[in-house]
This record gives structure tokens, C-alpha cells and sequence, in this order.
């Protein structure tokens, strides 16, 4: 797809982004604009190719769509269907928005833009070649740095792994040991908690130790916190469907409106929904991160993406993750820095107590206190979390939110927003 919107003043200057289509159900909403519109729907279209090339559009948003094909103009309502070929045109908003469907497989390709209401063809000036030249040049430039440094990266970590295998052996290392293996592995594990999400279509080499969700929810989880703003039910069991299997999960989430409603419909039913409160009347909860209790001890999982498709398959996106045991019976330690940071925070968001029996805790109550039965002595960081209140950056009126930052929006979101950055190494 190649978009544009009608009605901007530099719109035929701005280079329109493309949007790949890929193998099975592709969704297409207000994440792949370059405005936002809320009249647009997060999950505006979904899109299916067919054998021929062409492409099933199913209207999953609330607003009609209108479908553009050889002069003529069709409206869409919301849960029809429709055919589109190459060349067709979509309005993801009658008269605004416009998608335009081009079949690559038949070696055609479009340099469209939008100017007014419609889509023109247009020839690339000599200095527009130039920039593309350049552009290309520094692409591969860039590509190879990466790639050495990817190997080095490699390289390092293969000499990691051999001395701690070798401390290992000796017994000097048997908790690490322990830590590192006790809940179930990361596949392809480094000798790093700090990992990049898989994004699709992207060349093998970019995606190096890279995870998906399955990667990161695996094994015999007996209780899952799965902590997030947006949450797609749909999306989440299907990505993930091993989250079916677990017989306590609770979601912790910013939804509200029609978006809430749905998510009570299509959650299976042994799941507690709780949006945490605010004492204001600004901002909504944020955390991303999931708490994950396994019959060895616990899963920490502190990312970036919120629970649907695009934060998962096509945005550069990452994660911090650390497994930790179970106490000792006769463990009542609570001056680790790490445990007090992440029972105060979690007691903050205030979700409704219920009771579970776990294998190997008994009956208990599923509240803050509960996370204070694990060993988190080994702990590589630090967490801080943020609660209800206000805070002023460049740019930003006073608003208030409840967040555990994400480690890698911190750089950024440290020096700009607020000083209340998610981990410290």
C-alpha cells in the first residue's frame, strides 16, 4: 500500500510511506498513518491476500470505507467485505486517507503522492535521484557496520558463555546456574536480559536473538500479570495461545469505551480484567510488563509494545527480563532494593485481591505481597515506577500517568518528560 491524505498543504512534498503486505490476516488502522485521526480505528481494515494478487478487505472499524476501482467509487460498511486489485484505490475516510493498492509481483511499481483528492504519478527529478543515491549508499554503509558489528557481538558473547560454562563446572557459579535455567529459558539465550522484539519482514541478519511473544510466555506458567495500556484479546490469544492453558491471569490495562467492552467480551473467562485508578483526571495506566510464576520461580518482563499485532511484528521495540527462584521457607528477607521497588509499585495499582492454589505455594492471596516470595537477590537492575501525578517536559502540558518506564523509551523520555526512569543497570 502506498498512503496519503487529502487536504494537506505539503502533502505532494512529503515521501508516502508503504505498507507491506504480508502472508494471512494484515491489519491496517491509525498505528500505519502519518496523522493521527481518531476517526480512524486502530483496527480500521484487515487485509487478506488472495492467489490472484488481489487482496480481501474486511471493514473492521466502525466508519465506511470507499473502494476506488477503474473510475468507479463503491462504499464499504463496517463488517463487509471487499475486492481490491493493483491500482485500486482505498478512502480509509470518504474523501481523506487514501491507500493505494500496488501488486509488486507484477514488477510495477508507484512513486505516487497525494495532492487534493487524488493520487498522481510523477517522474523523479535528477536531484531526487541523488538523495536516493545517497540514501541507498548509506543504507549499505550502514547495513555492513551492522553486520560486523553483529559478529563481534557474537564473537563476545560466545566468550561469555565459555567462562561462565567453565565457573559452572567448578561449582563456584551453581546459582547462577540455577537463576539463569530455573523457569525455562529465552530461546537462543545470550548472556543479556536486554532484548529486541522480531519485526517482521526484515532481512534474517536484523533480527539476530531478537524474541516474539511465544518466546517470552512459554513453559508451565501457573500465574500470569500481564501489565499493558492497549490490550487486543484477539490478537493476543492467537499469538500467543499457550496464555489459554494458564488458569489465572490478570490484565492490568489503560482500555476504556468501546474498546473496554470488547475486551470483556473476548476474554476467556477465567481472566480478571482492573484498570488501575487514578486520583486525577489525566492520564491512564501505561506499564508494560508482565510478572510470569512458574513452578521454579518467577518471570520479570518489563517491555516496551502494548499487547497488538503492529507493537509485536512491526515496530522496533525491546524488552528487559530477568527469572528469579522461589525463597527459601525460612527466607523473610525484604531489604532487597529490587523486591521493595516492585511490591510498592504493584501495590499502587490497587487490583482486587483474589485467592488461587498454586502447587507449590498452597492456597494464597494474589496481591503485592505475594511477589515478596521470590529470591530477587540476584537481581541485575533496578526498577522505579511511576504513580499518579504530574510532571512537566518540553512540549507537554502538566499531565498525570502511572507507568513503569520502559527501558528503551528512557534515553529519550528521561532528558524530555520526566525523571523517573524504569531501570538502572
Amino acid at each position: 500500500f502506498v498512503e496519503g491524505k487529502s487536504g494537506s498543504p505539503s502533502a505532494s512534498s512529503l515521501p508516502m510511506p508503504s505498507i507491506p503486505i504480508f502472508k494471512g490476516s494484515n491489519v491496517v488502522g491509525r498505528s500505519n498513518l502519518v496523522a493521527v485521526d481518531k476517526r480512524v480505528s486502530r483496527k480500521h481494515l484487515s487485509l487478506r491476500a488472495l492467489p490472484d494478487g488481489s487482496l480481501e478487505v474486511v471493514v473492521e472499524g466502525p466508519n465506511p470505507i470507499v473502494v476506488r476501482s477503474e473510475g468507479q467509487r463503491r462504499k464499504v460498511c463496517a463488517q463487509q467485505r471487499a475486492k481490491i486489485m493493483h491500482d485500486d484505490v482505498l478512502e480509509l475516510i470518504p474523501g481523506e486517507y487514501f491507500m493505494k493498492y500496488v501488486n509488486m509481483s507484477d514488477e510495477r511499481k508507484s512513486s505516487t503522492s497525494v495532492e487534493s483528492h487524488d493520487l498522481k504519478k510523477g517522474k523523479r527529478h535528477s536531484e531526487e535521484d541523488s538523495v536516493v543515491a545517497k540514501r541507498n549508499r548509506q543504507v549499505m554503509e550502514d547495513e555492513a557496520l551492522a553486520r560486523t558489528s553483529q559478529e563481534s557481538f557474537a564473537e563476545e558473547s560466545t566468550s561469555v558463555t565459555e567462562v561462565v560454562s567453565s565457573l559452572d563446572s567448578a561449582g563456584s557459579s551453581e546459582r547462577n546456574k540455577e537463576r539463569t535455567h530455573s523457569v525455562g529459558p529465552l530461546k537462543d539465550v545470550l548472556p543479556l536480559t536486554f532484548r529486541l522484539m522480531r519485526v517482521q519482514g526484515l532481512p534474517s541478519w536484523t533480527n539476530t536473538s531478537t524474541v516474539t511473544i511465544p518466546d517470552v510466555i512459554q513453559g508451565e506458567v501457573l500465574l500470569a500479570v500481564l501489565s499493558n495500556y492497549m490490550v487486543d484479546m484477539d490478537w493476543l490469544l492467537t499469538a500467543c495461545p499457550s496464555l489459554r492453558k494458564v488458569p489465572h491471569v490478570l490484565v492490568l490495562h489503560g482500555e476504556d469505551g468501546a474498546s473496554l467492552e470488547r475486551l470483556k467480551k473476548t476474554k476467556p473467562a477465567n481472566w480478571i480484567l482492573h484498570k488501575p485508578p487514578l486520583p486525577i483526571s489525566f492520564g491512564t495506566h501505561h506499564s508494560k510488563a508482565m510478572l510470569l510464576v512458574y513452578p521454579q520461580g518467577i518471570r520479570v518482563v518489563v517491555h516496551t509494545a502494548n499487547l497488538i499485532h503492529v507493537d509485536w511484528n512491526n515496530k522496533s521495540q525491546g524488552l528487559w527480563t530477568q527469572d528469579f527462584p522461589w525463597k527459601k521457607a525460612n527466607d523473610t528477607s525484604t531489604n532487597i532494593g529490587f523486591e521493595n521497588d516492585l511490591v510498592d509499585y504493584l501495590r499502587a495499582l490497587k487490583w482486587p485481591e483474589f485467592r488461587v492454589n498454586l502447587p507449590v505455594a498452597g492456597d494464597v492471596n494474589i496481591n503485592a505481597a505475594f511477589f515478596r516470595k521470590f529470591d530477587y537477590s540476584s537481581s541485575t537492575v533496578r526498577l522505579i515506577g511511576s504513580v499518579p501525578g504530574y510532571h512537566v517536559g518540553p512540549n507537554m502540558k502538566k499531565w498525570g500517568h502511572m507507568k513503569l518506564r520502559s527501558v528503551l523509551e528512557e534515553c529519550v523520555f528521561e532528558k524530555q518528560f520526566c525523571k523517573s526512569p524504569l531501570i538502572y543497570q
